[in-house]
């Protein structure tokens, strides 16, 4: 007969540990380790919300670095109006304005449409008014509305149409 030890059965069986001398013992090191354990996680959520300050705080820098000469541009040219050369100066505020929008555009900042029909999701109707458009129309925008990157981040305040007033009566007498 084959030795059993030799068989590849026994080559690889684990063999079992002793239990453990002390159970409070034991009970003592677990606590330990969940007490370390439990730090080291406190302080990597410390240090991941602080990362997360500072990134916030540089992406902010960056957005007012690149809002500074647009403001800078606006100041200029009303430092410089002249009365005599209205229509120079409406011509300049207005290329502050295109500068403005397209910076907001780099950033991914859109205007929302307030042409067409008026939705709740975009939208946020101040008045209804009759008119003779048909209902839930907008009329007229009172303060633009933006998304970023995709999400509203103020709804477009408008006057919506309440349909005409007078409608036709169809019942025949």
């Amino acid at each position: 007969m084959a030795n059993e030890k030799d068989t590849p059965d026994h080559q690889h069986t684990p063999v079992p540990e002793a239990p453990p001398a002390d159970p409070l013992q034991t009970i003592e090191g677990l606590k330990d380790l969940l007490l370390r354990t439990q730090a080291n996680f406190e302080n990597y959520r410390k240090q991941t919300q602080k990362r997360m300050e500072e990134l916030q705080q540089m992406a902010s820098r960056d957005v007012l670095m690149r809002v500074l000469p647009v403001i800078d541009n606006l100041e200029l040219a009303l430092k410089n109006v002249n009365p005599a050369h209205l229509e120079d100066f409406v011509k300049g505020v207005t290329l502050i304005s295109d500068q403005f929008t397209k910076l907001l555009d780099e950033l991914g900042v859109h205007r929302i449409a307030t042409e067409g029909k008026f939705d709740p999701f975009l939208h946020e109707a101040i008045m209804k008014a009759p008119s003779d458009k048909a209902e839930n129309i907008i009329l007229e925008e009172f303060q633009r509305g933006f998304t970023l990157n995709g999400k509203v981040i103020r709804h477009a305040k408008v006057k919506v149409s309440a349909g005409n007033e007078h409608k036709p009566d169809h019942k025949k007498k």
